[in-house]
């Protein structure tokens, strides 16, 4: 058939596209689609491709897989009932290596080697074929031989019993028998020489096994490093930047948006620290968040550190209000990777600090992770591993306090970190939630949170807490709790926790001599009451 005839591309299509190799692949293709006469939307549907990613094919922007290029000749050349001629088909072939070249030169040498060892194959399958024809001559010149040495006993048996005949026929079997072993010598070197010809050839087969095995392994190395790197047929980076500039001024913000969030996955990580990079000196705060929560979502942690990096660098005082790119960590928290992100993220700095605390914060409060107290505790205690100080988890222990307030949870969460030996993280739980306890003013109130969540205790659990506070707890902590259980007790119906400041009242009243303002005289009268009962109790009326 006739060569192809491309629709050219007008100038407004080759000025939008920043590589000139892929403009040219672009309206080869565009001009081979052309010939179907069916819309891009149908040919993706056709193929099975998004029709955003045909439509990136066919204008220039991204560099295709062979598979779509082999595809659509296929479909051209089944179109028109004809195949494309050699020539055309090793157009469109350099054409999209070229391009391939031009845009990520790792995959055209991928490309190159696949090609070198599709033909290393092709040259073992020959040497193969060439070993089994002179073996196979081999075995028919060995049969030869043998058929020649049964003739020559033969004639040599009939030469002996015929002796006595004649001398014609004497010099006749003579001279046969030279016939025969000339011919059987003859054979003898033939064999030889096959055989010199085989050693060749087994040589040069093995040569080629190993050389297809050397290639086979160069592929196998650079498409695993290119499958780690990014995604066959990425533009440039820069290219990739201007791309997204005029799809924002064109307004064509869902194709954008697919692109940054393809790009968040797909590129490699130093390019998405660079994109990050961009669209702070941009300003582009409102693309720059999602971008930021799509590597948190479907990245791994050292890439997620690698780019939360370079986010929390753009700014200077505090984060973005919006939790997005918190919540997308959070989600991704499990006892295995929590101490990777949040002790990772602990050490960008103080920014980066407000940031992992917030991440173990949404992990421990809302996470599915965490559906029990003893979840909880073991999110946290793995998020503090080798950690000496609970700094990272002090945002974590006053939301628990804030959420969980009347309620047994958080009770259960500072009792497991006691008894996980983490006593550190302990207190900074009982500080936040006896700081949020409510002050009395004059009359004391009945039934605060604090010590509703007492109630909900079992009494074993509720002894255990006590004794632990008692014996590890800071005094200033121990204070502060004592103080919050014996106001927000007023005239509730169970005195059990109450009951059980006693064994607090060593460090009560320590603290109370050295910081007398701090510590009521109620309280430390009742606490005379339960180590006295004869004493009065300053609660009774």
């Amino acid at each position: 058939m006739s060569e192809v005839v491309r629709s050219p591309g007008n100038s407004s299509e080759i000025e939008r596209g920043e590589i000139p190799e892929l403009a040219a692949l672009g309206t080869m293709l565009r001009g081979l689609f052309n010939t179907l006469g069916v819309s891009q939307r149908q040919y993706a549907h056709r193929v099975h491709l998004d029709p955003s990613a045909v439509s990136r094919y066919l204008s220039g922007r991204r560099v295709p897989p062979r598979h779509f290029v082999d595809r659509l000749v296929s479909e051209v050349e089944a179109e028109r009932g004809n195949s494309i001629t050699p020539e055309v088909r090793e157009k469109i072939e350099t054409t999209w290596l070229t391009a391939l070249k031009a845009c990520n030169p790792d995959e055209y040498q991928l490309e190159n080697l696949r090609t070198d060892l599709a033909r290393s194959r092709r040259d073992t399958e020959r040497a193969s074929r060439t070993v089994e024809a002179l073996q196979l001559l081999l075995e028919q010149k060995e049969s030869q031989v043998r058929a020649a040495g049964r003739e020559l006993a033969r004639l040599e048996a009939d030469w002996a019993a015929d002796r006595a005949d004649a001398a014609r026929a004497e010099i006749e079997s003579q001279r046969e028998r030279e016939s025969v072993t000339a011919s059987r010598d003859a054979l003898h070197r033939e064999i030889e020489n096959l055989r010199t010809d085989l050693r060749e050839a087994e040589r040069l087969r093995c040569e080629a096994v190993e050389h297809s095995r050397e290639l086979r392994e160069r592929v196998l190395r650079l498409e695993a490093e290119l499958a780690e790197r990014g995604a066959v047929g990425d533009v440039p980076l820069e290219a990739f930047k201007a791309q997204l500039e005029r799809m924002w001024e064109e307004e064509n913000f869902p194709e954008a948006t697919r692109e940054l969030t393809e790009a968040a996955w797909a590129r490699p990580v130093d390019e998405a620290v660079e994109l990050v990079r961009w669209l702070i000196r941009r300003d582009e705060g409102a693309r720059l968040i999602p971008f930021v929560t799509d590597v948190a979502r479907l990245r791994p942690v050292n890439d997620v550190l690698r780019v939360a990096e370079e986010w929390v660098a753009g700014y200077t005082r505090s984060l973005p209000g919006d939790h997005a790119v918190t919540e997308a960590i959070a989600l991704r928290i499990t006892p295995r990777s929590v101490a990777a992100f949040c002790q990772g993220l602990m050490e960008l700095g103080p920014l980066g600090k407000e940031l992992g605390a917030g991440v173990l914060s949404e992990a421990v409060i809302s996470s599915p992770a965490t559906a029990t107290a003893s979840d909880a505790v073991d999110l946290i205690i793995q998020a503090l591993a080798g950690q000496e100080s609970p700094e990272l988890f002090r945002a974590t222990a006053a939301e628990v306090a804030d959420l969980f307030g009347g309620q047994a949870f958080a009770h259960r969460v500072t009792l497991g970190l006691f008894e996980a030996g983490r006593p550190d993280a302990a207190d900074a739980l009982l500080h936040a939630g006896a700081s949020r306890a409510r002050v009395a003013r004059g009359s004391v109130p009945a039934g605060g949170k604090l010590y509703a969540g007492l109630e909900a205790l079992d009494e074993r659990s509720l002894r255990t807490l006590f004794a632990f506070i008692a014996a590890q707890s800071s005094q200033e902590t121990a204070v502060r709790f004592a103080q919050a259980v014996y106001r927000e007790a007023g005239s509730s119906s169970d005195p059990g926790p109450l009951e059980q400041l006693g064994v607090l009242g060593p460090k009560v009243r320590q603290w109370g001599e050295a910081h007398p303002a701090d510590v009521s005289t109620e309280l430390l009268d009742y606490l005379d009451h339960l180590a006295d009962p004869k004493t009065p109790d300053s609660r009774t009326p």
